[in-house]
C-alpha cells in the first residue's frame, strides 16, 4: 500500500455550506466547523449579559 492509497482511504469529502445570514460552516461528516461567522451571531454570542441572581428557596 502507498502513501496514496492511505491518503485516499482516511479522506473525508468536506461540504461547504453558506447560510443566509452570511455564515460560512465546513462540514467533515461528524464535525460541524465554523469558517466565517456574520455580525448578527457574532454580536449574539459575544453580548454581555446582565447578571441575574438565583431565586431563593421558599421553604414553610
Amino acid at each position: 500500500m502507498t502513501n496514496v492509497e492511505k491518503a485516499d482511504k482516511n479522506s473525508v469529502e468536506q461540504k461547504i455550506t453558506y447560510l443566509p445570514c452570511g455564515c460560512i460552516y465546513q462540514d467533515a461528516g461528524w464535525m460541524l466547523t465554523r469558517v466565517n461567522e456574520c455580525k448578527y451571531h457574532n454580536h449574539r454570542r459575544t453580548t454581555k449579559r446582565p447578571y441575574r441572581p438565583k431565586a431563593e428557596c421558599v421553604k414553610p
